[in-house]
Order: structure tokens, then sequence, then C-alpha cells
């Protein structure tokens, strides 16, 4: 059974541009970046502070947001809820709170179709069978999730946080496109001490982006 996925680049034509990926494993490792492997319980990577006091659900747009490119794609970055660390192949270190969800769901899934992509999928993206299926697809079909300066790219517009624990998030990001606003949704984890994107075991980061008649419900973005 095949699946779609799409990174944040949402290349528009009218829709956004989607890969269809046929289900099959493979796996690598990076040497950079956040690693969990010898952190205990409730540690953070080295090197990595956010503020975390920001627990509820953002009912209204958040405060001190600047916006950073990230190949074709503007990306929200907060100094309090992250990327606080934004090294040459990875943006990484988010707050433990819903809005360090949303801004890590933003940052991952652009970060991944630029040419460090294997780090950004070494660490922050979950690891199992879907992490596996996306690198098998990204590793033979490379261009299909890039797009080029002559494209359209829809622009982030809001959000919603549908759920959320100290271990998970469930995040929607609103983009709007040249024929009006689209979501899908994500699966956020917390791992490793920070957010990771947590695939679907077909590879999908994220849902199949749905029309949106109007933006009302979501937490829109200023700037």
């Amino acid at each position: 059974m095949s699946a779609v996925f799409v990174t944040l680049t949402f290349l528009v034509g009218g829709v956004a541009a989607l890969t269809t990926i046929e289900d099959e494993p493979a796996g690598t490792a990076a040497d950079s970046g956040p690693d969990a492997s010898e952190l205990r319980s409730g540690e953070r990577p080295r090197g990595c502070r956010t503020d975390d006091s920001g627990g509820s659900v953002p009912k209204n747009p958040p405060t001190g947001i600047t916006w950073h490119m990230v190949g074709l794609v503007r990306v929200p970055v907060s100094a309090e809820a992250g990327p606080t660390r934004m090294d040459e192949e990875l943006w990484w270190c988010f707050a433990h709170t819903p809005l360090g969800a949303v801004l890590a769901a933003h940052t991952i899934t652009s970060e991944i179709s630029e040419k460090h992509w294997r780090t950004v999928l070494d660490r922050q993206i979950v690891a199992g069978r879907g992490r596996d299926v996306f690198e098998f697809m990204r590793e033979i079909e490379p261009d299909t999730v890039r797009g080029s300066a002559g494209e359209s790219v829809a622009k982030a517009a809001g959000f919603s946080v549908t759920s959320y624990s100290d271990s998970a998030a469930e995040v929607e990001l609103l983009m709007r496109t040249s024929s009006g606003y689209t979501a899908s949704t994500f699966s956020m984890r917390w791992n490793g001490g920070d957010w990771k994107v947590l695939p679907s075991p077909n590879g999908a980061l994220h849902s199949e982006a749905s029309p949106v008649a109007n933006p009302r419900g979501y937490v829109l973005w200023k700037g």
C-alpha cells in the first residue's frame, strides 16, 4: 500500500506538492546534533536551555516570534520556546510546552527537505518503521521533496494544538496558499529531551493537507 507525504515546503501549484511512496525500509545514522543515547530520564541534551513555563495551549498569537528562512520556507522562531540551538545542520532545542511542539513541527519538517536531511532524520524523527520507510524513499527520490525558486511556496498562517501531554502532542499547522488555506496534522513526541516528529508506519511525516474554508479556530501568526 502506498502513502503520501510532503514536507513543509508545501510547493503550490493550486495544491500542495505531494510525493507518493511505497512501503520499503532502510536505516542510517548521523553524527551531530542532540543525542539521547546517554541521557537519563528528564535530562536535556547538553547546551539546551529553554523557557518551559508556558505549559498552557496558546489561545492568542505568540509574542517574540521572528522569522527565518529554511530553504524556500519561512519558519517561526522564538528565543524562549525554540529552536534555541541553530547549528549549521540542525535547528533544535525546543521548549517542553505546546508552543515548543508547534515550533518543532514547523522546523523539523522544513529542514528535512534540505541537503542535511540525514542529520535531521537521525536526530529529530522518532526511530521505527516509519522513519525507515521515509529514509528509503528520500534516498531514491531526493528531488521530489525539494522545490525551486520559481515555484510558489505556502506560508505559515497559524496553528492548533488538538491534544497535549508531557510526552506527546497533536499539532495542526495552517498554511496559506495561492488558492486558500490548508492544514496538516503532526504527531509530536517528547523523546531524548526534545520534541521529535513521529511518522506514520508508511513513512508520512504528517497527514495529507486538507482544505480549510475559514481560519477561525486557529491561532494565527503575526508577521
